[in-house]
């Protein structure tokens, strides 16, 4: 067994959520506007990724309660990103 195994798929999703989060708050320390906007695409990167794991979670083997946590985080997300930036750029 390989000392560092391969996270699951939904591993690799959650890392992702947290990534999205981190991203949101250094937009939210970031004093000059295109630096957060990089972090703010960023996270929306992050989330996309997201989105398109869920879109088929058959295929990835993702769990009912799985399923329903990345939901859940994707909501956080959003709301997190819709605070940073105003409705029409989201």
């Amino acid at each position: 067994m390989p000392v560092n195994p391969m996270p699951s798929w939904f591993g690799f999703l959650r890392i992702e959520a947290e990534l999205a989060m981190t991203f949101i708050d250094v937009a939210r320390s970031h004093r000059r506007r295109e630096h957060s906007a990089r972090s703010v695409g960023n996270a929306r990167k992050a989330l996309a990724e997201i989105q398109r794991g869920l879109m088929r979670p058959d295929f990835s083997g993702l769990s009912e309660n799985e399923i329903a946590f990345l939901e859940d985080r994707c909501t956080e997300i959003k709301s997190a990103l819709r605070a940073l930036v105003p409705e029409e750029q989201f």
